[in-house]
């Protein structure tokens, strides 16, 4: 896939060519950690589309996240130390306040205007703490995709995160074509359910990204019987940058064909929540979030465990194949990947990141026009 990224990037090829550049959106909330990974009085350093940040906590809680260049002689920040809500760079001794404006120079009174470093909007919500990665005046709170706190008590789950040497659009392929599940996790994810790799989803364009829906029909699940079987429903939105928001549920046999295969509107026998968040830190390292779990009354702990080691385990088997599918790839990166019936939503999902990337470079590429008109 690409190899660099960058906003000029040209249109992704959605017949399966493979493009020469990267599809980052800038405008766009990134999930750089868990809200518990970023402690009080620590600096955590993070690479999210090939920008290092340096994010800290001011004393009310607030996050934090600058660019990890200090403006003198560009030490990282992450090296730095906190002083109640302010950074100090530890190379020189420059203290920034949460703004970005340098407010100290040792040995010297007056601090120019220019000496700031940048920040990124910052929000925590369901207990990711995402980063706006373009223009901080485009930043919206509406953006932010809903998901499920940890500790929502209305539900059970775990978290963990994953790092993957391949390019993130890869990942995002993987999660937009479970038909994957079949053959690649039929030990785990996909023990017992074939027809992942038959049936046909549902695919739904969002405004900025993609809602796919199926029915499988006549699912054995131990979490309810193992002497039974159940239909169930599983419906995802896939959100830019890469956010996966998936919701399966089960309900009596003769169900799905009883609404016809359309979405169900009656509350389920057990509804399981998947949500996972992948981020690219370069053109060749991405970063993977994931949660699992249940309504708290459908599962007990030792059930969420078990779960959540089947989710591990798929995850780890998806990493290995997708990791080696980035080597075959840049080992000739002309050659051209044979799309099936089941590249729908990648297919689809890249075309929208192409047309955010395009919308974003428009206002540069009007500036340079004029400019040259001058």
């Amino acid at each position: 896939m690409p190899r660099r990224a960058r906003l000029e990037a040209k249109p992704q090829d959605t017949n399966g060519r493979r493009q020469e550049e990267a599809m980052w959106v800038r405008n766009a909330w990134y999930v750089a950690c868990w809200s518990h990974e970023l402690e009080a009085g620590q600096i955590l350093a993070r690479s999210i589309i090939d920008e290092p940040l340096a994010l800290y906590r001011k004393q009310d809680g607030t996050a934090v996240a600058f660019e990890d260049r200090c403006c003198h002689r560009f030490a990282p920040l992450s090296k730095g130390r906190v002083e109640q809500d302010d950074l100090r760079c530890m190379y020189h001794g420059l203290k920034f306040a949460p703004d970005g404006r340098c407010i100290e120079i040792p040995g010297q009174p007056l601090i120019p205007h220019s000496a700031a470093v940048r920040r990124y909007p910052t929000i925590e919500s369901g207990s990711w703490l995402w980063v706006w990665m373009g223009d901080a005046a485009a930043a919206d709170p509406a953006l932010v995709p809903p998901s499920i706190a940890l500790d929502d008590p209305g539900y059970r789950l775990r978290c963990g995160r994953l790092d993957f040497a391949a390019d993130y659009q890869l990942i995002d392929d993987n999660l937009l074509d479970l038909s994957h599940l079949s053959y690649a996790h039929e030990k785990t994810l996909g023990l017992g359910a074939p027809q992942w790799a038959d049936e046909r989803p549902r695919i739904i364009r969002l405004e900025r990204g993609l809602r796919v829906q199926r029915w499988l029909r006549n699912q054995v699940r131990g979490y309810l019987r193992r002497d039974a079987t159940f239909d169930m429903w599983s419906t995802y939105d896939f959100l830019v940058p890469g956010i996966f928001l998936l919701r399966t549920a089960w309900y009596p046999p003769g169900t799905a064909d009883g609404l016809q295969l359309k979405p169900p509107t009656a509350a389920p026998l057990f509804l399981r929540c998947d949500e996972q968040a992948v981020t690219p830190m370069t053109a060749r390292a991405a970063r993977y979030f994931y949660a699992t779990g249940a309504r708290a009354a459908d599962i007990d702990q030792r059930q969420l465990d078990r779960m959540f080691a089947v989710v591990e385990a798929a995850f780890h088997e998806d990493k290995a194949i997708i990791e080696a599918q980035q080597v075959v790839i840049d080992r000739d990166p002309t050659r051209r990947m044979l799309p099936t019936s089941f590249d729908a939503g990648p297919t689809q999902f890249r075309r929208i990141l192409a047309e955010l990337v395009e919308r974003e470079a428009q206002p540069a590429q009007r500036m340079a026009a004029a400019a040259q008109a001058q």
